[in-house]
């Protein structure tokens, strides 16, 4: 019969086996899903600046301890990226690209703009007495005019934006008073 102490010691080898398979087979799972996700064959067909990126995203969803984490699972389920001090500009704009597009497309649909605009058009096929929608424009003429509006609106408000954001980024003026002896 073996001692316990020797059982001890193959059992923990073996624990600490599967976890080592079990660590290495996330950071392979996380790895793939990353370049899979940002359209690489291997890290090594970034730029060193890139490169520190992406390993530093991987290990904000990867440890050596204990393999994939919360943030790691999430993305593999989402394949939503995060960003991290390490983040290249241009993972800064797919971030910002990405996150403003789903609030927009959001926001439109749960303000039934769609069905604003039809009441818009419906008042003009009361007020002209219309047989059809051709009696007010084209479909094409209709929504190249609601296109105009749309880039028209947007630039006003992206100009606001830009201009909040601009000010908040200048630096603050100092007055100094001097006083006089």
């Amino acid at each position: 019969m073996k001692k316990f102490g020797e059982i001890l010691k193959v059992k923990v080898n073996e624990a600490d086996s599967r976890q080592e398979s079990k660590v290495l087979g996330d950071f392979r799972i996380i790895y793939t899903a990353m370049l899979e996700h940002y359209g690489l064959k291997s890290v090594h067909d970034l730029d060193e600046a890139s490169q520190v990126s992406f390993l530093t995203e991987v290990n904000h969803y990867w440890s050596e301890e204990a393999g994939l984490n919360e943030k790691g699972e999430q993305f593999l389920a989402k394949r939503s990226m995060t960003l991290n001090e390490n983040s290249t500009a241009v993972q800064k704009k797919n971030f910002l690209r990405a996150k403003t597009y789903t609030v927009i497309n959001e926001t439109l649909r749960q303000s039934n703009i769609k069905d604003k605009l039809y009441s818009v058009i419906d008042e003009m096929y009361h007020q002209l007495n219309a047989h059809d929608l051709g009696d007010i424009l084209t479909p094409d003429m209709i929504t190249h005019i609601i296109s105009e509006s749309f880039y028209k609106s947007l630039d006003e408000f992206t100009t606001s934006i830009h201009t909040e954001l601009a000010e908040s980024v200048a630096p603050k003026r100092r007055y100094i008073i001097k006083v006089k002896k």
